[in-house]
């Protein structure tokens, strides 16, 4: 969302187009609400900002019957599933991304106290085991503990592909630390589950890729034990969130790895108390890429993602034409999704955004327009000036300016 403010444009129903805009501008002013519950968890790239998440869950929640779902159909890392859980919503999460369902269910690990305290306390087993083996690992004569071997990876072109991002000493940490969550997963594959999301939160942070969306090399010096400690810290980060978060009562959020188009799969057609959601920017991600070296790190199948992300940026790279045509299909397919699965009589409420493809400007309200079925009416939106970034943006937007945009659809 803009970090600056822009000039607005809204129309529609006066109340809802009035909460759009608060939507659209609460970034600006309130960094709150992304410091709490489960929010600082996991970095993830494009995130909704959790205080935008918050006003729209509670636009479109309003009413809402005990056991209709709030959903967000391209759920990301869960952030709109944090916000409908905090009100005390149902919730459901779909992504095709599993890294992305990896994180998502961990935020949203509202089980009762006992198991929290049980996560905590193996997260503290598995950093005594760490700093023990790295120990035995310095002593003279001590053989290297064997590097895992995810199934169905190749270990040697594995080794090829992480050896540049860690130092050796943090390798062994993460392999150590990963080695001792998969020994949990037989007993218990949630909490293993969990332990693995923390242990995502901070593999970047350990290694030599300078950000999640930047793939440039670093250099960084991490201390012996530093990667264990941080992952402790970061279990124990999350469990506060998540107590915070279990003070509303509430069910267990349900996130699904699944292609957004056969969402009719696990919500069935009319049931949908309401959407909250940001469909991808056309050409300006790549979420596959941006997280490669966790799913080689943690051996996670993404061939699903590779092929069915929607307007990655390396689609637009290859062949514009094409994959804007495919774009503008695959959003009308979407779109179609999300009207089938809303009830009667409620709401969606969608962020989207222009972006710039090969110098020509893509203006999201216009894909978004095209896309609408028959059963969907729009009720208000909200239009919020971005600042340009370049010469190219300047001209390829001219005098119509790259905007961010919140949409309400209201199905009839």
């Amino acid at each position: 969302m803009p970090r600056s403010p822009g000039k607005i444009f809204r129309d529609g129903l006066t109340s809802t187009a009035t909460t759009l805009v608060e939507a659209l501008t609460i970034p600006q002013t309130n960094d709150d609400t992304a410091e709490t519950l489960t929010h600082p968890f996991h970095t993830y790239p494009a995130r909704l900002h959790p205080a935008t998440a918050k006003v729209l869950v509670e636009l479109v929640g309003e009413g809402a019957k005990a056991n209709q779902p709030i959903v967000d159909p391209f759920c990301g890392s869960g952030t709109v599933l944090v916000e409908a859980r905090a009100a005390g919503h149902r919730a459901i999460g779909i992504d095709l991304n599993p890294l992305a369902v990896l994180v998502a269910r961990a935020k949203t690990w509202t089980v009762p106290p006992r198991r929290r305290t049980a996560l905590k306390n193996t997260a503290h087993e598995i950093f005594g085991t760490v700093l023990a083996a790295g120990k035995a690992a310095r002593r003279a004569g001590a053989a290297p503990a064997p590097m895992r071997k995810p199934t169905g990876f190749d270990p040697n072109a594995r080794n090829r592909r992480l050896a540049r991002w860690f130092a050796p000493h943090v390798r062994r940490e993460l392999e150590t630390i990963a080695t001792e969550i998969e020994n949990r997963r037989a007993d218990d594959p949630q909490m293993a589950d969990v332990l693995l999301a923390s242990l995502s939160a901070i593999l970047y942070k350990v290694s030599s890729r300078s950000s999640d969306t930047d793939g440039t090399w670093v250099e960084r010096n991490v201390a012996r034990g530093n990667a264990a400690r941080l992952f402790l810290q970061r279990v124990e980060l999350l469990v506060a969130g998540l107590e915070d978060l279990s003070r509303q009562h509430g069910p267990l959020p349900e996130v699904f790895e699944l292609d957004t188009r056969r969402m009719g799969e696990v919500v069935p057609e009319g049931t949908a108390a309401g959407i909250v959601t940001s469909p991808p920017y056309a050409g300006t991600y790549d979420y596959a890429e941006h997280q490669r070296l966790r799913f080689d790190f943690f051996g996670l199948r993404h061939r699903d993602l590779d092929a069915g992300e929607l307007g990655s940026r390396r689609a637009f790279e290859a062949d514009p034409p094409e994959a804007y045509r495919e774009w503008k299909k695959s959003l009308s397919e979407s779109i179609d999704t999300i009207s089938r699965a809303l009830a009667p009589k409620r709401a969606a409420a969608l962020v989207v955004g222009d972006s710039m493809v090969h110098g020509r400007a893509l203006y999201a309200m216009d894909d978004l327009r095209d896309a609408l079925t028959s059963d969907l009416v729009i009720e208000a939106w909200a239009s919020q000036e971005r600042p340009m970034m370049g010469t190219a943006e300047r001209h390829a937007f001219g005098a119509r300016p790259k905007a961010e945009h919140i949409i309400v659809l209201r199905r009839t």
